[in-house]
């Protein structure tokens, strides 16, 4: 009796233990300590046989529950294994944070190594610059000329055979206007950077706005419980020379991290232009030299307190403050198409000025729901911006001997305040489950924009009001949105993800002169879908499609008027409608290393702003027009060579057939091809890893975007960068465009008259810089989300 009681307490004990199920979790982050979200974990016996599987969060969490055994913990991500470990579940376990290592895995032993200076993902490029030579020294600027398919000419941002980006960093778009967006990238300095991301795809939780992609600087991240901190300074020889000094503080200890950073610097620069314009009876030749210097100064703080074990809030404020002027005498030179001579001239002095100033304050919470994942984070955002602009100037028309035309002076002073505040609140939710991880959120915005623009006239030597150009114009902006998305890995090869963004957008412009006041309202909803198979860990495919919408800018809604001499004005369109793309990409990774892909866009309602050419009275008109709907079909491939561990590289080349459909009669229907090629490539040149050699060059062929056609051009930038004083100091020593040939010949039409420019942005030059850091280590300081960052993107 007493046997048969042992045997069947042992048999119910067996029962019981092969019945029970125990939980395991865990958070998953990255060496920088950022989370690793869409990893995949899975929980196998020793034969091999898969058990329980779950994917990591946003924040890097997963948990997931299985019966008494033993079994290998093994986390991979689009075919490439990070951990493989041994793991005896006999209660519940909490592995607490699992850090992965970018080098070689091999059944749990990570073989660490210098981290990967490029790297392919399923919607990205990731340039990790922290790493890279090129970018030391320099701004965020710099960096964005260092990564591969990124293209930086004349200051504009554009991805390789997509044509111009929106921007943004920590996740966040900057919502301000391309010389405004320019001079917050030079405020901040490469060395705070830790990677930028070229994201063709992005996903439902990122705003729709952002026409065929986004680029993502990402700041740095530190290690916790400790404090450091940088000092640096760079000098550049171009033209004229410039300086900047920076700093950045951090600190992490306990449940208190704080961030802070600053920047000044100085910049002068002779920018030069050509334009003509070859109208029936005359050609007309301008050349232009501007002289401009801009003081620059940005402050950044950040405090992060963690109020429970589940609850941290915090704030952060990011502040950029520049003066900015700039001086310049066009000269146009008025030519007979039948003599060749010259039969008039047009001469003018331009001096300007403005004063962009911007505040942006984000308050945020987070909240762990429970143990598994599952988390609600909340956002307030403020943000404003006011510039206040002047521009003068004067001149007059000369005969053929260059003797002043009576009667011909003209001048003009405008004074322009442009004020911007917007108020947001957006939430997002994170819900890990078995069979789906979904995330939902939604956000909410409000924006009010004004402008007061007061023009004098001073032909006749006194200022004398001009009612007729003067204008205050009030624009007002209400957006709500909501999305939704799923991920699923279906198989052990197939994984997919699918999103649901719906954004209302309500507006109200009103012009004071005009008495005009315009409405819009509308609803748009924006899918995303991505499906990736992964048939070995040496190949992947993947689809992928978005839709996009690209809204005007603030400042081409405001129909006034801004004259600069009697044949040339600007004004903006207050009927201006946004833009919508629709992207579709399918692409093939071999080995993480060589990437390729063909993609197609359509845009409806393109819109750009235009120099419209009136070829009976030489006037030309500068306004924002949508124009035409587009369609560009394109294949880019890419190779990254790591095989040596002191050379890595990473060569590409894009080619794509665009075509117009003109829907206005002064621009005609066009197509044609495009081609780029480029090779970013870092050099390690001594054991000890302390000297360093990079050499990036790059070639646009000649070939047509949108309805210009660009001329061929040449980039060849060189750094060598020292690590000296046990690698505390940083020397950097750098060369751009060293050929000196960024001077495309750009070519188009405007009412079929033929019109050139050729621009040249004094980017040859030198640069040395000199950083230093000191403390204790690196520090872990969490980075967060602006919530409003449409509107600072659009901001003029």
């Amino acid at each position: 009796m007493k046997r048969i009681i042992l045997l069947s307490a042992i048999m119910l004990n067996y029962v019981y233990a092969f019945s029970q199920q125990f939980s395991i979790k865990a958070k998953v982050v990255g060496q920088q300590k950022t989370p690793m979200e869409f990893m995949y974990v899975t929980l196998v016996k020793n034969d091999s046989v898969p058990v329980q599987q779950a994917m990591t969060d946003t924040l890097g969490h997963f948990s997931m529950k299985a019966g008494k055994d033993n079994y290998r913990l093994i986390i991979k991500q689009f075919g490439k294994e990070y951990l493989n470990k041994a793991v005896a579940l006999d209660r519940d376990m909490d592995l607490g944070v699992i850090e992965i290592q970018e080098g070689t895995a091999l059944q749990g032993v990570t073989i660490t190594s210098r981290k990967k200076i490029f790297e392919q993902k399923v919607d990205r490029l990731v340039f990790n610059i922290e790493n890279a030579v090129m970018p030391t020294g320099g701004n965020a600027l710099d960096a964005l000329k260092s990564t591969p398919g990124v293209r930086v000419q004349n200051d504009n941002v554009s991805i390789v055979g997509k044509g111009e980006v929106l921007v943004m960093i920590d996740d966040r778009l900057q919502r301000m206007s391309q010389e405004d967006l320019v001079t917050l990238m030079k405020s901040i300095p490469a060395d705070n950077i830790k990677s930028i991301e070229v994201i063709t795809t992005p996903p439902a939780k990122y705003e729709a706005e952002g026409n065929s992609g986004l680029i993502n600087i990402k700041l740095k991240k530190a290690k916790a419980n400790t404090w450091d901190a940088s000092i640096g300074a760079s000098y550049t020889q171009k033209t004229y020379a410039s300086g900047n000094l920076q700093g950045l503080f951090n600190y992490n200890h306990n449940k208190l991290s704080l961030q802070a950073s600053f920047s000044k610097g100085k910049q002068q620069l002779l920018t030069t232009s050509d334009n003509q314009i070859f109208y029936t009876n005359e050609r007309w030749m301008q050349e232009t030299r501007t002289r401009s210097e801009s003081d620059v100064m940005s402050a950044g703080l950040g405090v992060d307190y963690k109020l429970t074990n589940k609850w941290t809030t915090g704030f952060k404020y990011l502040g950029s403050f520049t003066d900015r002027t700039s001086g310049s005498q066009p000269f146009t030179t008025r030519f007979n198409n039948t003599t060749g001579t010259a039969d008039g001239f047009v001469t003018s002095t331009v001096n300007a000025g403005n004063q962009p100033q911007m505040n942006a304050l984000n308050w945020y919470h987070s909240f762990a729901l429970d143990t598994t994942g599952k988390s609600i984070s909340v956002d307030f955002d403020c943000f404003n911006y006011r510039k206040t602009d002047n521009r003068f100037f004067s001149g007059n028309e000369l005969d053929h001997k260059q003797n002043i035309i009576p009667g011909s002076f003209f001048s003009s002073a405008n004074t322009n305040i442009n004020s911007i505040n917007n108020y947001a609140a957006k939430t997002d939710i994170t819900l890990p489950y078995k069979w789906a991880n979904l995330s939902l959120g939604g956000r909410v915005s409000y924006t009010n924009t004004n402008n007061d623009l007061i023009v004098y006239d001073h032909h006749t030597g006194t200022p004398v009001l001009n009612t007729d150009q003067s204008n205050v114009f009030n624009y007002k902006e209400y957006n709500e949105a909501l999305y939704f998305s799923a991920s699923k890995k279906i198989t052990d090869k197939w994984e997919t993800q699918a999103g649901m963004r719906m954004e209302a957008t309500q507006t109200k412009g009103y012009s004071q002169n005009l008495d005009q006041t315009n409405n819009n309202h509308y609803i748009k909803l924006f899918p995303t879908t991505y499906v990736t198979y992964v048939p070995n860990d040496n190949h992947s495919f993947s689809l992928n499609y978005s839709r996009r919408i690209r809204r005007p800018d603030f400042d081409y809604l405001n129909p006034f008027v801004v004259r600069s001499n009697p044949y040339f004005y600007a004004e903006g369109n207050p009927f201006l409608k946004p833009s919508y793309i629709d992207n579709l990409e399918f692409s093939y990774v071999k080995s993480q290393q060589w990437v390729n892909s063909v993609y197609y866009s359509r845009v409806t309602d393109f819109g750009q702003e235009l120099s419209i050419v009136d070829n009976a009275t030489n006037i030309t008109r500068l306004t924002p027009v949508n124009y035409a709907n587009t369609y560009q079909i394109g294949f880019s491939t890419s190779y990254n060579l790591n095989r040596w561990s002191w050379w890595n590289s990473l060569t590409g080349f894009n080619v794509n057939y665009q075509n117009v459909q003109s829907k206005t009669s002064f621009v005609q229907s066009t197509d044609g091809y495009n081609g780029y090629f480029y090779t970013n490539n870092d050099f390690t040149l001594n054991r000890s890893k302390s000297v360093f050699l990079g050499v990036n060059y790059a070639l646009q062929l000649p070939g047509r975007y949108q309805i210009f056609h660009i001329a061929s051009l040449n980039i060849l930038d060189v750094s060598m960068k020292f690590l000296l004083m046990h690698k505390k100091l940083t020397l950097t020593v750098t060369g751009e465009d060293l050929l000196n040939a960024q001077r495309p010949l750009i070519t188009y039409y405007s009412n079929a008259v033929k019109n050139t420019v050729r621009t040249y942005g004094d980017s040859r030059g030198g640069r040395i810089s000199i950083s230093y850091k000191f403390g204790k280590n690196s520090i872990r300081v969490k980075q967060r989300d602006f919530g409003n960052e449409e509107e600072r993107n659009r901001a003029q």
